[in-house]
């Protein structure tokens, strides 16, 4: 007998593809409203969420659960770290004192990095570094709050020697750069929160040309993660309206570092070029 999932995210993640509609738009309100369904019933949670309460008890089965009460018991378990963050401010809920506002912020950004580096599956890690390394060309698209790891994240294999640009606006410049995209590319969308329709869109096209696609997302019944090779989730809390985007950069600078490790001589090679066109540039500050 197969060993039972142990959290609503793995469940979900196993089950998604085979879930009818009416499931799938009830998994998207659970997991954007994990407060309410936490003590809802089966009827208030369905009319919330568009569906009948007949349909909740199902996909609480469909998932592996004995019923709705089991479920909920996980939902319960599962709010401290997913709390939606405008349903904290409106409930005053986890808002400390003015003065534990830096203290809760850095106790936030340690548990975002042990959630992130928990729910990392390895093997997933290292064919993805396995693709990035294999790649002919990397675009790394992310937009509004993405947009800085995105162009981080390209920066870094840039300078590493490998052909990564990144891709932060949509539009002309976006469809230029998918225009090029081809089956030995690679795809990077990072998208997390409020999902920008044009990385998803990118996703979409890259997936039609048989480019490789990795997500790095804050959920895994996002739309990036539905259309990726390899899908990675990242923890996001923060103790205000925000996102953290902490564990987001661990896990890029995780990446950084495993694609270096992968191929020493040409990142140092590559390192020192860079280094000799910044001193022949006089682009540092001296005194």
């Amino acid at each position: 007998m197969d060993k039972p999932l142990s959290s609503i995210e793995d469940r979900v993640s196993s089950e998604y593809p085979q879930l009818s509609r009416s499931h799938r738009k009830l998994t998207h309100f659970i997991l954007d409203n994990r407060l309410f369904a936490a003590f809802a019933s089966a009827a208030a949670l369905g009319e919330k969420a568009g569906v009948s309460a007949a349909t909740v008890v199902r996909f609480c089965r469909t998932l592996g659960y004995e019923g709705y009460p089991e479920f909920q018991v996980e939902v319960r378990d599962s709010l401290p770290t997913y709390l939606h963050r405008v349903q904290r401010l409106e409930r005053g809920l986890d808002t400390p004192d003015k003065g534990q506002v830096v203290t809760r912020v850095f106790e936030l950004d340690e548990q975002n990095l042990s959630q992130t580096v928990k729910s990392l599956d390895m093997e997933r890690f290292n064919a993805a570094v396995g693709a990035i390394c294999r790649a002919s060309d990397i675009r790394v698209i992310g937009g509004g709050l993405s947009a800085a790891p995105a162009l981080y994240f390209a920066h870094s294999l840039k300078v590493m020697g490998l052909d990564a640009r990144a891709v932060l606006n949509g539009g002309i410049p976006l469809t230029l750069e998918l225009i090029g995209l081809k089956p030995t590319s690679v795809l990077v969308g990072v998208s997390v929160w409020r999902y920008v329709r044009e990385t998803i869109t990118a996703m979409e096209r890259a997936q039609s040309l048989g480019a490789t696609r990795i997500a790095i997302t804050d959920s895994i019944v996002a739309p990036s993660a539905q259309r990726a090779d390899y899908a990675f989730q990242v923890s996001t809390d923060g103790v205000a309206h925000s996102l953290s985007l902490t564990g987001m950069m661990a896990l890029i600078n995780a990446f950084v570092a495993a694609v270096s490790f992968e191929r020493p001589e040409e990142t140092a090679r590559a390192v020192r070029e860079v280094d000799a066109a910044y001193r022949q540039g006089n682009l540092l500050f001296t005194e």
